[in-house]
């Protein structure tokens, strides 16, 4: 009786890797039903609501929302991770001990967590998704690598998840005590979020740093997905929204004014050039304007000296050979001028001639009449600035006071929101966030490095777990 129990003790001695690996996934899945480790997925469903919660509204719409989505998912992933198998070593290392010296495989033992772990963190990246989904977040429909956003940004999630999990779960195999795992763990969480490169901007001596964490490529990676250098930039937009009742003002020069709108080059002032001004009136309406303004009072009063139009200059004008026809309006011409004025020479205003030639009743049976077409701001602008008495005041210092919302309002408040969110958009792009596939496949292959390296060293501490007099 005794020998065949020595015998069965050799055959469960001696069983294959593959043998082992089996038996230790089976009990890795009791462990997952009996002793609660079940309760990771509904905590990974939870933590995902929360961060939906601040991220709905603003992921995949605009560079500040893919960045602080791209963070915060990243986050998500890396906490799930973690706390996966931060003390599945430590926890029975004892144990682990034991099984080695009767022939348990390292390696077996490794790649059993391997699995187990990859299938808990597949679980939950796809809990991750479905609740943001669930929750607000407007994920594009359209993939970049698959055909679906969702299972793109699901994949990048599992990565970081799942590499997050083998760096704890060298840290388990490192850690002698879970009290001692648990107390490394805040520090690398720390490590991961604030070497990351997304939110904290960080000094060129700390790039290298940067490189080594798991999170700098899974931010860049989401971000990549996100599109994020092809997203409008609100945050300027923003603060110019909260100056928009605040009064500016100043002394600018009447050239300096006609100078800016002049400009051709700048893309604010070319829009308003563009703009069509009905210029169309009618007769009355310009008779009245002309009637009443300053120029036209001191016109009137303006003497004409009438005096080369005297009986003899004409007549010897017709004496040299002018034609029929001139010669009839010529004498037309002598006919209005003695009328008017005589045959004296005295001067004479010309209010008197555009009140002899009864203008107002002229106007008085047009008035109605319409004048005009449609012009643009541009060429009124190039009128006025042509002016020879505006030219004379070039010089001329206005004093302008006004709001931030008033000057939006001239120019087209859309137009300027256009125009700030894509120039600040294009002042911040970044490469790494470049939406190209060799960008998005270079950050996948690094998080799955990391994932067999940090796994090789958790099996390289577990080699010497023998020489542990613990």
């Amino acid at each position: 009786m005794a020998e065949v129990i020595h015998k069965r003790k050799l055959r469960i001695r001696h069983r294959g890797r593959m043998e082992q690996i089996r038996i230790y996934l089976g009990k890795m899945l009791r462990m997952f039903v009996y002793e609660n480790d079940w309760k990771v997925l509904p905590m990974a469903a939870l933590i995902a609501a929360l961060v939906s919660m601040v991220i709905r509204t603003k992921f995949f719409m605009n560079m500040e929302g893919d960045l602080l989505g791209a963070f915060s998912i990243t986050c998500v992933a890396i906490w799930n991770g973690c706390f996966n198998s931060i003390q599945v070593i430590c926890r029975e290392r004892a144990i682990i001990k034991r099984e080695h010296r009767s022939g348990m495989h390292i390696s077996s033992y490794i790649l059993s967590h391997m699995i187990y772990q990859a299938l808990l963190c597949l679980a939950q990246s796809a809990l991750t998704v479905v609740v943001c989904g669930y929750s607000g977040v407007q994920f594009p429909e359209k993939g970049f690598i698959t055909k679906w956003m969702m299972v793109d940004v699901a994949i990048t999630i599992f990565l970081i998840s799942y590499a997050s999990d083998m760096l704890s779960l060298w840290i388990s195999a490192v850690a002698h005590s879970t009290t001692t795992a648990m107390t490394i763990m805040p520090f690398v969480l720390i490590f991961q979020l604030v070497f990351s490169g997304g939110i904290f901007q960080l000094a060129p001596w700390a790039e290298p740093i940067s490189g080594l964490t798991i999170s700098s490529y899974g931010l860049k990676c989401i971000a990549t997905q996100a599109d994020y250098n092809h997203a409008p930039m609100e945050t300027a937009w923003n603060v110019l929204l909260k100056l928009k009742d605040k009064e500016i003002g100043g002394t600018v020069k009447v050239g300096q004014i006609l100078d800016f709108l002049s400009g051709q080059n700048n893309s604010v002032v070319a829009d308003l050039r563009a703009k069509e001004i009905n210029a169309t009136t009618t007769v009355g309406e310009l008779w009245k304007t002309i009637c009443s303004s300053a120029t036209y009072q001191e016109l009137r009063k303006q003497n004409l000296d009438l005096s080369a139009f005297s009986t003899r200059k004409i007549d010897a004008g017709r004496e040299e050979g002018s034609s029929q026809n001139e010669n009839v309006l010529l004498k037309a011409l002598i006919d209005v001028y003695e009328s008017v004025i005589g045959t004296d020479g005295e001067p004479i205003k010309l209010g008197e001639i555009i009140d002899w030639l009864q203008v107002d009743k002229i106007v008085e049976s047009m008035k109605d009449q319409q004048i005009g077409r449609q012009t643009t701001v541009g060429e009124l602008i190039d009128l006025l600035a042509s002016n020879a008495d505006v030219k004379a005041y070039r010089d001329k210092g206005i004093t302008v006071k006004t709001t931030y919302g008033r000057l939006m309002e001239l120019v087209g408040e859309d137009k300027v929101k256009d125009i700030v969110r894509v120039q600040t958009a294009a002042a911040s792009r970044v490469p790494a966030y470049d939406r190209t596939l060799d960008n998005v496949l270079n950050y996948w292959f690094t998080m799955i490095l990391h994932i067999l390296v940090y796994a090789f060293m958790a099996m390289i501490s577990l080699k010497f777990i023998d020489k542990d007099r613990r």
